[in-house]
């Protein structure tokens, strides 16, 4: 069961302890950035969180790099 991200009456944030988040590599984040970012992401939960939390990452193709594996401009990953 996928559980939203909200917002607390008190401004906190409150989610799931291991939340799924899509991304889109490509069209300006080549895949060097994007695995750079996501270990600089990563590391950043682990050390906010104590290691209780971690996301899973979901690649969403999109431009080119969908186009080229679909003929389509936009696809999820399934």
């Amino acid at each position: 069961m996928a559980y939203k991200i909200e917002i607390r009456s008190d401004g906190c944030l409150h989610g799931p302890e291991n939340p799924v988040i899509p991304y889109i590599e490509g069209d300006g984040v080549g895949p060097d950035i994007w695995k750079a970012s996501a270990r600089v992401f990563d590391e950043a939960i682990k050390k906010g969180y104590g290691g209780k939390n971690k996301v899973s990452w979901l690649e969403v193709f999109a431009g080119e790099k969908a186009f080229k594996l679909k003929g389509d401009g936009l696809l999820k990953r399934q």
